[in-house]
């Protein structure tokens, strides 16, 4: 479970490595968002853009920026119906672009099977 200003550390290949959420989607009132939600956070901990990229026109993120993120791993929990739980080391996120397409080509980790967006399911290597 996420709450406004948790830290997620954030599982794709664009240069944001740490996001602090505060805003949590679906509801005015929401107070804790679970796996597959989005959030909206703010970029804490930032690489610098390398050197091979100088000459190309690529948006880097800065400290500060406001991210779109889907949630696809929590530390929280997870039951299913047969009796089976699963939970990770961290919460993480991928970062998003308008609502629907990722921002990065890469993503790393395992998901589980619970995610509602099939499109993004597809994108992970291994779902649990």
């Amino acid at each position: 479970m996420i709450q406004k200003k948790s830290w997620l550390s954030v599982s794709d290949n664009t240069n944001v490595n740490w996001l602090q959420t505060f805003h949590l989607y679906k509801g005015f009132k929401r107070k804790s968002s679970l796996i597959g939600f989005f959030i909206k956070g703010s970029a804490r901990v930032v690489e610098p853009p390398r050197v091979e990229y100088k000459g190309f026109k690529f948006k880097f993120n800065k400290k500060g920026n406001i991210c779109r993120g889907l949630l696809v791993r929590t530390a929280y929990i997870n039951r299913r119906l047969d009796g089976t739980t699963t939970t990770f080391y961290e919460n993480s996120t991928i970062l998003i672009k308008k609502k629907q397409n990722p921002k990065s080509k890469y993503i790393f980790g395992p998901t589980l099977y619970n995610l509602k967006r099939k499109k993004f399911k597809s994108l992970f290597k291994s779902v649990l």
